[in-house]
């Protein structure tokens, strides 16, 4: 037996799938700087939450927050505890606990296909959406989504158990299972789960017109089971917060993204499709044959349409759901991601079988998503990096790969075709987050600050390090211990000469966000510090160039000096 009929025919295809996903998550993993602004704040409150032991309140720094749920923070603090500590303030070590939520997202794929069709459908799908650029992207960041994507995903596969089992006990055991995975689905991130499940059931029901089937959820250890996850730390929570939590979590946060565009990140309906092309990427190519093949099912009442049903009834109201809430980050389709690799696993699988036309409109996909996703690598590297030998090399790969994946699949060599798929995402993977994005040092500007930081505490030892410059990465790179002020509340305290210069104090000025007033008070303070350094960078969460200037009060006269450019 091949090693390819090793990985892909046998039972050793759960091992292959997780490994495709473990290793395109972690590529970049330990090479990446920690990113602003929502993985620094995770990060942050995490090891806040391990320091103070307080495993209830979610904070960064002082401040509450109540935006999502425990889970995160949780499995971020075992994570570090079993690994550096939260004194190390290593990001990987925040980051595993999504690698974990990439291959059981992957794995979900490749049970649900197999269970609704058969194996190898199942493979293709898990490795598939394992190497998926939006997938094993967010599997290599420390948030909530790719462990989001995995409790939807099981939440599916149960789902799919559940309608297919063909016995009462088996029955039982899936829908209890399911009541698990959406209750861990809210530990992590709140409705999400919940709603996308709800509404898979509802349209479940109304395709089958039977609803017969709903009693086996009223099962009482599925329930129970649910609220012995959710209770304890949501009471808990609303006793610590005096029932704040719920109260922003839902007003505060998840209501303004349902009527809006939030924080300036509104977009039209479709926008989430018209991404598809490069955030599916490779398993695009195989999604429209899938499609076409699952519409076949249905329309002809073939023994698979009790599949093709289940499958819309999970994907199209989800997918209805990310396109009509107002508020698009491209990462809200991701828990939809399992079942939509089941239906690319499915077109790859029946390649031959279906119209030519949906071939070529995969395959015309596949060309897009490789175009868009190199021209991004090249554009970083070009305009960022030092590493345009990676962007260019990744290019050259991805093209080589898709072109040999288009053969075999000409050839109808498909197990050969998923290779040249795999290759493409870890190519992009490998190069793009592994070499190109770390070596664009210009765009984490708190990477080297924070190491200025820590050098000139040699000249004024534990003192206290105030900031303009807000970014939670740099709250995270010096340990929390930061105090973030306005800069024109500093300015105005300069003009009134109310502070301190024979005090030891570090301060770090983002001179892009001072008005030209503030900085023309800033100067005579520039004359009177002890030490001062530049810092250049680009803040792409602003989309402008940063200027940071560390500047030092109250040195130690034999220890004083002055580095870097004067304003």
């Amino acid at each position: 037996m091949s090693l390819q009929d090793r990985l892909i025919n046998t039972e050793w295809a759960s091992l292959f799938i997780a490994g495709l996903a473990l290793i395109a998550s972690l590529l970049g993993v330990f090479t990446l700087p920690v990113l602003d602004r929502d993985e620094a704040r995770f990060a942050q409150a995490s090891a806040q939450m391990l320091e103070s032991g307080d495993f209830v309140e979610i904070r960064f720094q002082d401040e509450p927050r109540h935006k999502k749920p425990i889970g995160i923070y949780w499995l971020q603090s075992l994570s570090v505890a079993v690994t550096t500590g939260p004194e190390a303030r290593d990001i990987w070590a925040y980051r595993l606990p999504s690698a974990l939520g990439a291959i059981l997202a992957a794995l979900s794929a490749f049970w649900a296909g197999r269970r609704l069709y058969d194996h190898r459908t199942g493979v293709f799908a898990g490795a598939l959406v394992s190497v998926t650029l939006l997938l094993a992207s967010e599997g290599g960041i420390a948030k909530t989504d790719a462990l989001l994507c995995a409790m939807t995903g099981l939440s599916f596969l149960a789902l799919v158990e559940v309608w297919l089992a063909k016995t009462d006990s088996h029955r039982r055991r899936w829908a209890m299972l399911m009541w698990v995975f959406v209750a861990l689905g809210a530990l992590i991130k709140g409705p999400v789960t919940p709603a996308m499940m709800g509404l898979a059931v509802v349209t479940l029901c109304a395709l089958e017109r039977r609803v017969i089937w709903l009693k086996v959820f009223f099962y009482w250890p599925g329930p129970v089971l649910a609220a012995l996850i959710l209770l304890p730390w949501l009471i808990g929570v609303q006793i610590a917060t005096d029932g704040a939590f719920l109260s922003d979590a839902l007003g505060g946060d998840m209501a303004p993204k349902l009527v809006s565009g939030h924080e300036g990140h509104g977009a039209p309906p479709g926008s989430h499709l018209l991404l598809l092309p490069i955030l599916f990427l490779p398993a695009i190519v195989s999604l429209p044959t899938g499609l076409a093949s699952l519409i076949k099912d249905w329309r002809d009442q073939t023994q698979d349409a009790q599949a093709a049903r289940l499958l819309v009834a999970f994907v199209a109201p989800a997918w209805l759901l990310v396109e009509l809430i107002p508020t698009k980050l491209p990462h809200y389709p991701l828990p939809i991601y399992p079942a939509l690799a089941v239906i690319a696993g499915l077109g790859l699988a029946r390649w031959g079988r279906v119209e030519r036309r949906w071939r070529l409109v995969g395959l015309g996909l596949l060309g897009l998503g490789v175009l868009l996703a190199s021209g991004l690598l090249i554009a970083l590297a070009w305009r960022f990096s030092g590493a345009q030998w990676a962007a260019f090399l990744a290019t050259g790969i991805m093209v080589f790969c898709g072109l040999a994946a288009t053969f075999a699949l000409y050839m109808r060599r498909y197990d050969l075709a998923l290779i040249g798929l795999v290759m493409i995402g870890l190519s992009w993977h490998g190069l793009g987050r592994g070499v190109v994005a770390p070596s664009a040092e210009i765009l984490f500007p708190s990477t080297p600050a924070a190491a200025e930081v820590a050098d000139m505490r040699a000249l004024v030892g534990d003192a206290e390090l105030v900031s303009t410059y807000t970014e939670p990465s740099f709250v995270f790179l010096t340990r929390g211990a930061v105090h973030l002020r306005d800069a024109d509340e500093i300015a105005a305290d300069l003009a009134a000469g109310r502070l301190d210069f024979s005090t030891p104090r570090l301060y770090v000025f983002d001179l892009s966000r001072w008005s030209d007033n503030a900085a023309e008070t800033l100067r005579p303070f520039v004359q009177r510090a002890c030490a001062v350094r530049l810092v250049d960078g680009f803040n792409y969460s602003r989309g402008d160039d940063t200027v940071l200037l560390i500047a030092a009060t109250g040195c130690d006269a034999s220890a004083a000096e002055t580095s870097g450019s004067r304003p």
